[in-house]
C-alpha cells in the first residue's frame, strides 16, 4: 500500500512539474513573439487611430467566441455536450500552446484540458481532429473572397484551393466525415465512434467556424481602413485573405503560429489598395493585435479556474459544487 501511495504521489508531482515547464515555455515563447512584434510594427501600430485598435481587437474577442461555439459543437457531436464556460477554457487556454514551435502543441493542451472537464481523451482528440476539419474547410470556403490576392501569390496555390473546396466539403459530410474519423482512430489503435457524428452539431460548428473567419477579416479591413480608407471591395478581399493566410498558417506546423505564411497572402490582398511597405506593417499589426487578444483571453479562461470567480460569472448549469462538508468529530 505504501508502495501504491508513493507512485501516485511521484505521478502527481512528475504532473505538476511538467505543467510548471509547459506554462513557462509558453510564457517565454509569447514574450518573445510579443517583443519582436512591437519592434517590427510600433511605428505601423502607433499611427493607426485608437478607435480602429479597439475595433479590431473587440472583432478578433468576438471571432475566438465564434471559435469556441465550433469547438463546443464539434464536442456536442461527440455526444460529450459541456457548457460554455468549460469550452472557453479549454480552448482558450489551449490555444497559447500554438505560440511553441509548431502548431500541434495547442491540439495537445486542448485534449489534456477537455480532458479534465469530463471529456474522455479520445473523444477530446477526435474533437479537435473535427474541428481542425470544419475550420480548414469554412476557411477554404470563405477564402474563395481573397483567390484574386491569392492569384498574386501562387497561382498553384489558387487553383489548389478551388479543388479542394468541393473536396473539403464533401469531407465535411458527416456520414463521411464519421467514416474519416473512424479511419484515424484505427490507425491510431484507438476504439471507433460509438455512433455517427451528429449532423446538426456538425452543422453548427462549420457555421460557427464560417463566423470567426468572417470576423477575423473584418478586423483586418478596419486596421487597412485606417489607411486606405473604407472600401467594400476591400472588406471582401481581406476577409477572403485573412481565411486563407491563417489557414495555411496552421498547416504549417513547422513554425510557431504560421509566422509569415499569413502575411504573405494579405500583403497580397493589401497591395492594391496601399504601398506593399504599409501593407506588410498592417499585416504584422494584426498578428500583434491577435496575439494580445488571445494572451488576454487565455489569461482570463486561466484564472477562470478559480471556482468562486467560476461561480459569480456563469450560469447555475455550469457552475462548481461546493465541496461537501466533513462532518465534525464527536
Amino acid at each position: 500500500m505504501t508502495e501504491e501511495v508513493a507512485a501516485s504521489r511521484g505521478k502527481k508531482i512528475a504532473g505538476n512539474v511538467l505543467r510548471v515547464a509547459v506554462t513557462v515555455a509558453i510564457v517565454v515563447a509569447i514574450v518573445l513573439a510579443v517583443r519582436s512584434q512591437w519592434s517590427e510594427v510600433r511605428d505601423t501600430i502607433l499611427s493607426l487611430g485608437i478607435w480602429s485598435l479597439l475595433g479590431s481587437s473587440l472583432l478578433v474577442f468576438l471571432g475566438m467566441g465564434a471559435a469556441v461555439r465550433a469547438w463546443q459543437h464539434a464536442l456536442g457531436a461527440l455526444e460529450y455536450p459541456i457548457p460554455a464556460f468549460d469550452a472557453a477554457r479549454c480552448y482558450l487556454v489551449g490555444q497559447l500552446g500554438k505560440y511553441l514551435p509548431g502548431s500541434v502543441w495547442a491540439f495537445v493542451l486542448q485534449t489534456e484540458l477537455v480532458r479534465r472537464a469530463g471529456v474522455t481523451r479520445a473523444a477530446g482528440f477526435v474533437a479537435v481532429l473535427v474541428t481542425v476539419g470544419l475550420s480548414t474547410t469554412s476557411a477554404l470556403v470563405v477564402g474563395l473572397l481573397g483567390l484574386p490576392a491569392l492569384f498574386d501569390v501562387s497561382t498553384i496555390a489558387a487553383v489548389a484551393v478551388i479543388v479542394l473546396v468541393p473536396i473539403a466539403l464533401i469531407c465535411a459530410y458527416p456520414p463521411i466525415l464519421t467514416r474519416l474519423v473512424n479511419l484515424a482512430l484505427k490507425l491510431l489503435r484507438r476504439a471507433p465512434l460509438q455512433s455517427p457524428l451528429a449532423t446538426r452539431k456538425i452543422a453548427l460548428s462549420l457555421g460557427w467556424c464560417a463566423a470567426s473567419w468572417v470576423l477575423y477579416g473584418t478586423h483586418l479591413w478596419i486596421l487597412a481602413s485606417s489607411s486606405a480608407g473604407f472600401r467594400i471591395g476591400g472588406l471582401v478581399e481581406c476577409i477572403g485573405a485573412l481565411a486563407l493566410g491563417m489557414c495555411a498558417g496552421v498547416l504549417v506546423v513547422v513554425v510557431p503560429s504560421g509566422i509569415g505564411v499569413r502575411e504573405a497572402v494579405v500583403v497580397a490582398a493589401l497591395s492594391p489598395y496601399m504601398d506593399a511597405g504599409v501593407a506588410l506593417g498592417l499585416a504584422l499589426a494584426s498578428r500583434l493585435v491577435f496575439t494580445l487578444c488571445e494572451v488576454l483571453a487565455g489569461a482570463i479562461a486561466a484564472a477562470s479556474g478559480s471556482r468562486a470567480l467560476r461561480n459569480m460569472l456563469v450560469h447555475s448549469d455550469s457552475r462548481v459544487p461546493a465541496a461537501p462538508s466533513r462532518p465534525s468529530p464527536n
